[in-house]
């Protein structure tokens, strides 16, 4: 008896899930990110840059709970080039002519010198940080700390979709579920 229960919550489970993969960032790097959206031009899409570190717990909790959320990696995956970056990685990296290099500390690695750029006009810094850029890898905006999926949505989707051209991201916030939502899932679930 116990083995037919088992077997009936087993073909359930596999019922439900219907052969339907959770779906993954399509993580690339920095170099990549940047190339591509310059190659494409005004048809690139945004750079999402997610900043972290091998010792920050949130940036952890960030994989874990936000990058896996399925609506979250569509969304990036969509409308953005999605990177991962290590801010204190030893890997130096040449963009656009420039060379930042890794930074060696005491205790754990220095913040790799690309930071500054990416942190520019920010005041400080931190991990997790989430670094949007235009195609052209020029500076759109940094989102600092830990954001649960239902809080990063709409905040993915006001840059992507151009509304930080029109309107405060408040106001978006606000009208995000009844307005400009349902739009958004047809777009990246369509497939």
């Amino acid at each position: 008896m116990k083995k037919i229960s088992l077997l009936l919550v087993l073909f359930i489970v596999l019922f439900a899930l219907n052969g339907k993969a959770q779906t993954k960032v399509n993580w690339t790097d920095v170099v990549t990110a940047a190339t591509q959206g310059e190659k494409d031009g005004k048809k690139g899409k945004l750079v999402f840059i997610d900043c972290y570190t091998d010792w920050c717990k949130w940036c952890k909790v960030l994989d874990e709970k936000t990058f896996s959320n399925d609506t979250i990696a569509r969304i990036l995956n969509y409308y953005f080039y999605p990177v991962k970056f290590n801010a204190e990685g030893q890997e130096d990296i040449t963009l656009k002519g420039v060379d930042y290099k890794a930074v060696k500390g005491n205790k754990r690695n220095g913040t790799h010198e690309l930071m500054r750029l990416l942190w520019a006009g920010q005041q400080g810094g931190g991990y997790p940080s989430m670094v949007i850029r235009n195609s052209d890898f020029s500076a759109l905006t940094v989102v600092m700390g830990f954001y649960p999926a239902a809080d990063l949505e709409p905040i993915l989707v006001y840059y992507a979709e151009g509304y930080n051209k029109q309107m405060s991201i408040e106001k978006f916030q606000s009208q995000y579920t009844d307005k400009y939502r349902s739009k958004v899932l047809k777009k990246i679930f369509k497939d």
